[in-house]
């Protein structure tokens, strides 16, 4: 009899593994990416025909997004997570930002690239604003409830910043602080930028295993920024500690949506109005307004249900050079 249990257990122990067969990042991969307007549907769309669920929400008492970005820093990456109940329900991909800060000039230390046809040159991945760095973040969506927020950057129109204080209302007593620039708050979509916290504890067996982690604290440059430091250290002691000593990460959109600025003659011909990926990121994670909104709906979600919220990060070849259109021969759309 102890044999016969024996060989049942054996005989089981491959489907047991199959089913717990590890998560790979590549088979979110789509067949292509456009840059010259908001993809989430159409994204969405091909995921949901591959998979049903990303099985990624509440292992372990956490729910990870998956952000997969290509080697070639000239392209977009995409944003992967899914949200578990309400009308919303279900999985979600957006093109997604996470190159760094560029330039169209040669910097003495920058490596060049390309977007499009076009010569770029892209501050190193262990700079202070140099490419996301692949591994694993916690998320919190910086909301006003719990966050005491500093605006940062030049006021917009008496309307815009009427906005943007309305959705930063309430200062003190928080459990968080955050510096927020008032063009991660777009005037048509409601939308918060997202804390993007290295997870020093959560990198065995990601991308992020072995990245060098210490403290590289800035300069304050002025008396604002000094106050605006102490803040940030009375409210987390450790916040200054990062890969390569980067710190101050977040997901966030922009304005370059916003109706108002298309239409300012200012920014006609500027690149990033029409191509998604010549916007800048500076270290941080860029999403179009639209996903943004639906990436805080997934934090809050899985936040209220107690778990821990984070997103990996994961570089791959698969996303290089990927076309802006789904290719199409003699009327036939073909899938790659």
């Amino acid at each position: 009899m102890i044999e016969l249990a024996l060989a049942c257990l054996f005989s089981l122990t491959p489907a047991a593994f199959a089913a717990e067969k590890a998560f790979a990042p590549e088979t979110l991969a789509p067949s292509y990416i456009p840059a010259d307007r908001p993809a989430q549907a159409e994204l969405t769309a091909e995921l949901r025909s591959k998979i049903k669920t990303l099985r990624l929400n509440g292992k372990g008492g956490l729910s990870k997004a998956i952000l997969l970005l290509p080697k070639d820093r000239g392209g977009a990456g995409v944003l992967s997570f899914e949200i578990e109940a309400g009308s919303r329900a279900g999985v979600y991909q957006c093109e997604a930002l996470g190159r760094g800060m560029t330039s169209t000039t040669p910097v003495a230390g920058w490596q060049t690239g390309l977007i499009g046809d076009a010569t770029i040159y892209y501050a190193p991945g262990d700079a202070t604003d140099g490419a996301t760095i692949p591994g694993v973040y916690d998320l919190r969506n910086i909301s006003p409830e719990k966050y005491e927020i500093a605006l940062l950057g030049k006021p917009g129109s008496p309307e815009k910043e009427a906005a943007v204080l309305a959705a930063t209302k309430g200062s003190g007593g928080k459990p968080y602080f955050s510096g927020a620039w008032r063009d991660w708050y777009p005037s048509a979509v409601s939308v918060m930028p997202v804390d993007l916290i290295w997870a020093a504890d959560s990198q065995a067996g990601t991308q992020g295993e072995g990245v060098p982690f210490f403290e590289r604290r800035s300069t304050p440059s002025s008396e604002a920024s000094k106050a605006r430091q102490a803040a940030q250290l009375a409210h987390n002691p450790k916040y200054y500690f990062g890969p390569y000593g980067r710190t101050g990460f977040a997901v966030h959109t922009d304005s370059w949506e916003d109706p108002e600025k298309q239409g300012a003659p200012q920014y006609a011909g500027r690149p990033e109005a029409v191509d998604f990926r010549w916007r800048d990121t500076s270290g941080c994670v860029k999403l179009r307004p639209a996903c943004l909104a639906l990436l805080n709906e997934f934090i809050a979600e899985q936040s209220a249900l107690g778990r821990r919220v984070q997103l990996e990060a994961y570089e791959t070849p698969l996303l290089d050079h990927l076309p802006q259109a789904l290719p199409v021969k003699n009327g036939s759309k073909l899938i790659r």
